[in-house]
């Protein structure tokens, strides 16, 4: 079966990348959730390592059928969008993720319930997840890598070690989840003041039409850690959801 470039399909082929992913991501005994595993190279290696259970969600039909045929019983195979597909909580979510919407999976994960996650990444996303405040990198998806987890770049891998090489290095990342549950509303109040960085919090959110009356800080979203922003989503909450 040939890959699919519009799905992002740069399979990992270094077995001993494969190897670390599935032993960082330590699932004996646990529920794991493996997402786009493509020919099941990396699905292989995680059944070594004797989990309680593996689901693996896989967009393109005839890899996923490829995998019922191959694992059979041993995995349960969903073949769907995994940003469309709802879950019950799984204790590890492990995956090799297509470039092209690694920031939409990442805030879908933030809204689910789980211990940790070994993820490939972009190299360029990785360093996006970790960024600190006033950087060119950071971002929405700083905050949400770093308020809902314990983020760290654990490996840096070449292109070279997929097939077909990407144009770009990756990254395998840990992220280990925190007692971080906001309101709903709070990814939203995170694409409105990041949609303007460049302007005032506080015009950010009036131009939204979020009247502000309680003083703010004179400070844009890039400047803002994500605790400050937590602290401010607190105090507009009421009013994002009106």
């Amino acid at each position: 079966m040939k890959q699919k470039k519009s799905m992002g399909q740069h399979f990992l082929q270094d077995n001993s990348l494969l190897e670390f992913e599935a032993t960082l991501a330590n699932p004996k005994g646990r529920k794991v959730l493996e997402i786009g595993p493509g020919d099941g190279r990396l699905t292989e290696k995680l059944l070594q390592n004797s989990p309680s259970s593996l689901t693996v969600i896989e967009k393109d039909s005839e890899w996923a059928a490829h995998l019922q045929k191959r694992f059979g019983e041993e995995i349960n195979v969903v073949s769907g969008d995994f940003l469309e597909e709802d879950f019950p909580s799984f204790d590890v979510v492990v995956g090799n993720i297509p470039y092209y919407i690694t920031s939409p999976i990442l805030y879908r994960l933030a809204e689910m319930d789980f211990r940790h996650a070994v993820l490939m990444v972009q190299l360029e996303v990785a360093r996006k997840m970790v960024a600190r405040p006033r950087s060119s990198e950071y971002g929405r998806l700083s905050v949400v890598a770093q308020l809902f987890f314990n983020t760290q770049i654990v490996k840096r891998v070449k292109k070279g070690a997929f097939s077909p090489s990407p144009k770009v290095d990756s990254a395998i990342v840990l992220m280990v989840r925190k007692p971080f549950n906001p309101e709903k509303s709070f990814l939203h109040f995170l694409r409105i003041i990041f949609q303007h960085k460049n302007q005032m919090v506080k015009k950010a959110l009036e131009h939204e039409g979020v009247h502000v009356e309680v003083p703010l800080p004179r400070k844009r979203a890039r400047e803002l850690s994500p605790g400050e922003i937590a602290e401010m989503h607190e105090k507009f909450r009421v009013l994002l959801q009106e």
